[in-house]
């Protein structure tokens, strides 16, 4: 049995207003004022203005990926970061994360975020990290049984339906994990995100490609 996945090629370059950590608008920011902030909807760009008080909103994450941040009581502008802030940034360039001098894979990621005293942040990473690998898993399981019924084809030793159906079954396993390992991989990225928002630290995501799910497919996303 043959099976196809489509692949898109597609870039995100959308500002993205939190309401908290795990809350958010994608949105195109029209204005920032002292009061409240209009955006269009990502989805419809070319529909109505929308409005929102700043009363309401924790930061704007911005296309460049720049952040301004609000605190919930804010009247005022948009806070400004200190240069110090600014100094211990928390980035990401595709699955390696950066703090200060520090570089950190994925479980020393884990490690670094249960001593930052930001639940919001370690919660959504620890998640993404148990979805990823509970989807690598399975993605071995499917390769072993491809494997196994290529072994036994070159033996000659098994009949052509078992051969047959464990490598349907490998197959199918294969392509059943990638939605899996792609969610659980968005959810570790987004945790600079969460970090920022809960822990108001000014942060710049770095480009890079992902594989991530979409109507049209699982594919490459260019993301800046």
């Amino acid at each position: 049995m043959l099976f196809v996945v489509v692949s898109t090629l597609f870039a995100t370059a959308q500002d993205v207003i939190f309401l908290g950590a795990n809350d958010s608008i994608v949105a195109k920011v029209l204005s920032v004022g002292t009061s409240e902030i209009t955006y269009k909807k990502w989805s419809n760009l070319e529909g109505p203005d929308y409005s929102i008080s700043v009363n309401q909103i924790a930061a704007i994450r911005y296309a460049n990926g720049t952040y301004d941040f609000f605190n919930s009581k804010n009247t005022n502008s948009p806070q400004e970061t200190s240069p110090s802030a600014n100094k211990m940034q928390l980035t990401r360039s595709g699955n390696t994360y950066y703090y200060g001098n520090q570089v950190m894979n994925k479980q020393a990621t884990l490690d670094w975020l249960s001593t930052q005293n930001c639940p919001d942040a370690y919660n959504q990473f620890k998640s993404g990290l148990k979805i990823a690998n509970a989807g690598w898993v399975c993605m071995g399981l499917g390769l072993g049984l491809d494997l196994i019924s290529a072994i036994m084809a070159a033996s000659g030793r098994s009949t052509r339906g078992i051969v047959v159906g464990l490598g349907v079954i490998g197959g199918a396993l294969e392509i059943a994990c990638i939605p899996t390992i792609a969610v659980g991989y968005s959810k570790m990225h987004q945790t600079v995100n969460v970090y920022n928002v809960s822990c108001r630290t000014t942060a710049q995501v770095k480009t890079y490609w992902s594989l991530q799910t979409s109507n049209n497919g699982v594919g490459l996303a260019y993301n800046f």
